[in-house]
Parts: structure tokens; sequence; C-alpha cells
């Protein structure tokens, strides 16, 4: 039996190694298609299409969103650089006004914060193998999420799936009747207006085919026959199995116009109440 994954789940890792702290985490919900947002800092931008393709290739479906947060200890990936002509150049204004005004020297920290610059130089290699190990980590996460999320959504789509088969067997044992009680009451009303035995007949042949159920059961027997093989291979199955229920709908709508007793009525009302709510968890499924 293969795995079946639910489309929400979330994911979390973090891993620190030479001066260099990555967080990740992963978040996902239902999505008719695979949609993969990543947020990373504006200068590591180079980290983007790497993340996006190590999602894109563990994850079928869903809404994907992945936050990265990346810091540098100490002195790692970062230069400082002292522009010394503007920082003298500054203080000789300062100085100035200072004197002028008679104020006391503002405190030397305003003057280095003008004319120092922290650049950060990444180690790109380094960066990328520290990442993509947090990624996949996260993802462990998430897929674990949505694999036990799967499972529980597995559990009660069978059990639903058991009970439209009851409902389909029972309503093949209700049409019969049904069919049988309009036969007679028909006849009994063409009777009494003395028609003759083959127009009797004909009538009857015409009835009994606008009342006859039997293919859209049949049908509906082969749609969940389908299912459970779909469901019992795993994911990815969300579409297909989402295409089946939608057959299912349509046979048991058609059952519903075709019905001839309040029972039969009744019943497929319980059918397709129950088809609905599989509907429902076929579509969370990836």
């Amino acid at each position: 039996m293969g795995t079946v994954r639910s489309m929400t789940g979330f994911g979390r890792a973090s891993v620190s190694q030479d001066g260099i702290n990555v967080k990740a985490e992963v978040k996902s919900v239902n999505h008719r298609y695979k949609e993969i947002n990543v947020r990373v800092p504006k200068h590591l931008m180079f980290l983007e299409p790497h993340v996006r393709r190590i999602v894109s290739e563990r994850i079928e479906r869903g809404k994907i969103d992945i936050y990265l947060q990346i810091e540098f200890e100490g002195t790692e990936g970062k230069e400082i650089a002292v522009n010394k002509e503007l920082a003298k150049l500054l203080w000789e204004r300062i100085r100035e006004m200072a004197t002028e005004m008679g104020a006391p020297l503002p405190h030397a920290g305003i003057i280095m914060k003008e004319a120092i610059t922290v650049k950060e130089e990444v180690d790109e290699e380094k960066l990328l193998s520290i990442t993509e190990r947090v990624i996949n980590e996260a993802l462990e996460g998430l897929i674990a999420f949505r694999c036990e999320e799967g499972e529980r959504l597995r559990k009660d789509i069978l059990k639903r799936l058991g009970r439209i088969e009851e409902f389909v067997e029972k309503a093949n044992s209700l049409a019969e009747i049904a069919a049988e009680e309009a036969k007679k009451k028909l006849m009994e009303r063409l009777s009494d207006l003395e028609i003759d035995d083959a127009r009797i007949a004909q009538e009857i042949a015409i009835m009994l085919d606008k009342l006859d159920v039997s293919e859209e059961l049949v049908r509906l027997k082969s749609h969940i026959k389908a299912f459970a093989e779909t469901l019992e291979k795993g994911s990815p199955c969300g579409k297909k199995l989402d295409f089946i229920v939608q057959e299912m709908l349509r046979e048991a709508n058609t059952l519903g116009v075709k019905s001839a007793a309040a029972q039969l009525t009744l019943l497929v009302v319980d059918l397709k109440t129950e088809i609905e709510k599989i509907r429902e968890q076929v579509q969370n499924l990836e």
C-alpha cells in the first residue's frame, strides 16, 4: 500500500556551521497545482532557485511557503571598510560648528557610523551547502506531517466509501421494489381504461425504462472500485480521486432523478452527502 499524503503540513530546521546560522520554516496548504514561494534576505537571493528546485523535487502538489533566516557570527562573511578622509572632514566640520555654538563635541561614534561601511562577502558555496541541508531537514518534518495527516484522511475516506457501497446495494433492492410497485399501479390504471394488452405492455416497458437505474448503479460500483484502487497506490493521487468523485456525484444525481419511491430518494440524499464529504477530503490530498 502506498503512502497517502495530505497537502497540509509544517516543518522547521536549523543548522549552525562555521559561523553561519541558517533557520528554515516550511508551511504547506492545499492548492490545485504546485505553488512555491521562497522568502530569503535580499542580498542572498541567489539561494532562491536552489531552494525552489529542492522543494519541487520532493513535493508534488500544494502551496508551499519557505522562510529562510540567515545570520553570520563574529566576522564571518563581513568586511569592514573605513573612509578615513570622510571621517576627518566630518570631525572638522562638527568641531567648527561646536565652537561657533559653544556646544560640547558630540560622541565620536556618530562620525564613525557615517564613515564605516560593513560589507558582507558570502562564501556562496558554503552557504548553499548549509542551506540545502536545512531545507531538506525542514522538508522531512513537513512530509512526515503530511503523511500523518494523509493517513488520518485515508482511514476516514475508506469508512465513508464503505457506507457508499452499502447505500448502493440498498439502492439496488429499493429500485427493484419501486419498479414492481410502479408497474402494478400502472397496470391497474390502464386496465380500468380498457386498453388492449399490447398497449399496456408498451406503456409498462416505457415506464420501466425510465425507472431503470441498473446502469447508474453498475457505474457507481465501478467508480467505487477505481477510487479504492487509486487510494491504495498512494500519493500523488488527489487529482485523479477528485475526478472519480465527480463521476460518482454525476451518477448519484441521475439516480435521484430516476428514483420512484420516497425511500430511494432519501437514500440518494444520504449517498450524495457521503460523496460530498469524501470530495472535500480528497481536495486536500497530494
